[in-house]
């Protein structure tokens, strides 16, 4: 009775991080509808700098692919240790009050994509909280800043684990605390380590 249970609940959390992935990809990829004061779909749309290891265009893969699946990985992990693994709305206010949503967005990281992003200066912060689809941009553009502008990371010869290690760490304690080498609650690296070893290739 107890290892039944036990494989239960191991197929369920599968299929609860196979959901949230393929939710951030539909997320990710789905075009947004292009409405009065909205953005542009370019601006919409723009790729993440941040990229994978350049792949060659072999059997269809592609560079942009490469990037788009760093992301949909980056962006799962980020979800399992802020919201295990939890699509909550925009709006949802995690402990503290100071990070809302799936991804733990915090209104500081949205201005800070606001000020390096002019196409979105014109929103409000509330207004990314308020839609799936500007909150999944500014967040994979938050991403990019972290690990391109204030970290410099050179990371096209490291495998995504250490990618996402290192924005998972900076994406909770800001790049400021993360150069200081400040340290992350144990429950977080417990589930960082969860996260890595279930998707392991």
């Amino acid at each position: 009775m107890f290892a039944g249970a036990s494989l239960f609940q191991e197929r369920h959390d599968m299929l609860r991080q196979t959901f949230s992935i393929l939710t951030a990809a539909i997320l990710v990829l789905t075009p947004a509808r292009a409405e009065e004061g909205s953005l542009p779909l370019q601006a919409l749309n723009a790729p993440l700098g941040v990229t994978a290891v350049p792949v060659a265009d072999i059997g269809g893969v592609s560079d942009t692919l490469a990037e788009e699946n760093l992301w949909i990985y980056l962006r799962g992990g980020l979800n399992y240790v802020e919201a295990s693994g939890i699509e909550y709305s925009p709006s949802f206010p995690h402990p503290g009050g100071v990070a809302y949503g799936a991804l733990a967005l915090t209104p500081i990281a949205i201005r800070d994509v606001f000020q390096h992003h002019p196409e979105f200066s014109h929103y409000e912060v509330k207004e990314v909280l308020s839609d799936s689809i500007l909150y999944e941009k500014v967040a994979r553009r938050y991403a990019d800043l972290l690990i391109r502008h204030y970290l410099k990371l050179e990371y096209s010869d490291m495998p995504r684990e250490e990618i996402f290690e290192i924005l998972q760490r900076a994406w909770y304690l800001g790049p400021g605390l993360y150069k200081k080498g400040r340290a992350i609650p144990s429950s977080r690296e417990r589930m960082a380590r969860q996260y890595v070893m279930k998707t392991k290739l």
